[in-house]
């Protein structure tokens, strides 16, 4: 992840001792910045077995850390600096109802996996499942549902593979490149594996398009402006998202006009890296575009 929004890949990473540690690139060399500390100079301690996820978790433009622990809590530390250099003081325990979330040796992940333009909560765990946390409220205030259990189309409770399932950890995206998110799994015995998503089925009527809208990109590779051209009946207030190749959103445009213009930057008006991004109207709809941004 691009820590220092440079533009270059970095590292984050916990570890056994419970702290959070943050290796930048710098061209071909990597600085540490071992146990990350807070705006007072405190380290940042969750105990043991730390698992970080970095995500804009209160929909305010900058990223936030939200770190696992062995105890069971998820940590969400609020980004109390800046987007191109994160800094943090205080923290608030990720809840249900008022309730934190307790799941031992817990490994949270953020993304949209029902993919109806909220980020959602993914928890691996000691005992191997992965449960799901939905985002009922909004980006700006989530608010979580009770947890669900990912199964597999046969209903088959998902585990890493191996004799010992146990300490589940995760990572959500596009794998094979269409519109259905897809997911990692790995435990204890470190052999990782990769589940496809299935289009989903029995979506509710009035989320539907009532003809199918065709999409498509001008350039598809290159450099911004981009112009999209969404065709097909529109409901009023239809909008065009743009994702990321990780799932996350990117920026949310008015679908009111044939001829969608997309600058290239995101929600809080910043150009986004390059890399893929993809363009969909409706999460219910199967149409979408893809369409590449280089540098």
């Amino acid at each position: 992840m691009d820590w220092n929004s440079d533009g270059q890949n970095d590292i984050v990473s916990g570890d056994r001792s419970g702290y959070f540690n943050v290796f930048i690139r710098q061209d071909s060399v990597l600085a540490g910045y071992k146990q990350y500390r807070l705006m007072d100079s405190t380290i940042i301690d969750v105990g043991n077995n730390s698992q970080p996820t970095v995500s804009d978790w209160n929909g305010d433009g900058k990223k936030d850390l939200i770190l696992g622990s062995e105890n069971g809590f998820i940590y969400f530390y609020h980004n109390l600096g800046e987007d191109t250099w994160p800094m943090f003081q205080t923290y608030n325990y990720l809840d249900v109802e008022g309730n934190p979330i307790n799941i031992y040796r817990v490994n949270p992940y953020v993304f949209d996996l029902d993919q109806d333009g909220l980020d959602d909560l993914i928890c691996g765990g000691n005992d191997g499942y992965l449960r799901f946390y939905r985002n009922i409220g909004t980006n700006t205030n989530p608010r979580l549902a009770q947890s669900e259990t990912l199964k597999t189309v046969d209903g088959t409770r998902i585990r890493p593979p191996g004799v010992y399932t146990y300490g589940s950890r995760c990572g959500f995206g596009f794998w094979n490149g269409d519109t259905v998110p897809d997911f990692l799994i790995s435990g204890y015995e470190g052999t990782v594996a990769l589940y496809l998503g299935e289009p989903m089925v029995g979506v509710k009527e009035e989320h539907r398009l009532s003809k199918p809208v065709a999409i498509s990109v001008r350039p598809v590779v290159g450099r911004p402006p981009f112009s999209i051209a969404v065709l097909g009946d529109k409901q009023p207030g239809t909008t065009l998202t743009i994702f990321d190749a990780a799932g996350r959103t990117v920026q949310t445009l008015s679908a009111a006009n044939t001829a969608i213009i997309w600058d290239g930057n995101d929600r809080t008006g910043k150009r986004v890296p390059a890399g893929i991004y993809i363009c969909r109207i409706d999460r219910s709809n199967t149409e979408s575009a893809t369409l590449i941004l280089t540098k």
